[in-house]
């Protein structure tokens, strides 16, 4: 895989981490990212900032959280970015959601992604 991977995967250990400023450092400035829930609804993002503030609303309230699988596939001038969480909420129990993603990547830095959300799913504890 070339170099034009290496933010997918920064952006997965960021993830796994739950580490927002790295995850923000994955994308360029004024990054676009556009997210499509269940609900159905589209939430539109412009910035690396807004970026790491969406991840901190999926991510931040659970007690206890894993990355379970991820994996970021080059597809001609995009990368795939794909991975699969659980957590346990407070007042919901455990929860599992998978996202899918396509990155444009310029300069080393998510440039665009377009990402698409299961929505949180009740699932058994580890």
């Amino acid at each position: 895989m070339s170099d034009r991977a290496d933010p997918g995967e920064e952006l997965l250990a960021g993830i796994a981490a739950r580490d927002y400023a790295r995850i923000a450092a994955c994308f360029a400035d004024d990054a676009g990212f556009h997210v499509l829930t269940p609900k159905p609804q589209l939430r539109d993002h412009a910035s690396s900032e807004e970026a790491a503030e969406r991840y901190r609303f999926w991510l931040e309230s659970f007690d206890e959280y894993e990355l379970l699988e991820g994996d970021v596939v080059e597809i001609a001038d995009r990368i795939r970015i794909r991975y699969l969480f659980r957590g346990l909420d407070p007042e919901h129990g455990w929860q599992l959601n998978e996202h899918t993603g396509y990155a444009r990547v310029e300069d080393g830095r998510i440039r665009l992604l377009t990402l698409t959300c299961t929505g949180f799913r009740p699932t058994p504890g580890p």
